[in-house]
């Protein structure tokens, strides 16, 4: 796994999150090709998370809205896909470990 991932923008990170909120359309693309829906965020976010992947189905809209202070604190501090497990169903990014 590449530990090099940078952070995602303040700006893009919520773009990301408000997608993953509301947006089937992004929401459809993004568990089917991560990388590639990052590309609808920004060029930015698509080159941060080139070689982004996950397993596992996609936290529900309301999962990412419970999640949302956590997930915006994490994509903008530590690096966008560093944990994926975290946009998985059923993890809460409040309990993994550090705070990732």
């Amino acid at each position: 796994m590449n530990t090099n991932k940078p952070p995602l923008s303040a700006a893009d990170a919520e773009k990301l999150l408000d997608l993953l909120c509301s947006d089937d359309g992004f929401r459809e693309k993004f568990a089917l090709d991560p990388a590639g829906a990052m590309a609808l965020v920004s060029s930015e976010a698509a080159a941060a998370c080139e070689t982004c992947e996950f397993s596992g189905p996609l936290a529900s809209k309301e999962e990412f809205q419970h999640a949302r202070a956590q997930l915006m604190e994490h994509l903008a501090a530590s690096a966008a896909f560093f944990v994926p497990y975290c946009f998985m169903s059923g993890n809460d990014p409040s309990s993994a470990p550090n705070g990732a």
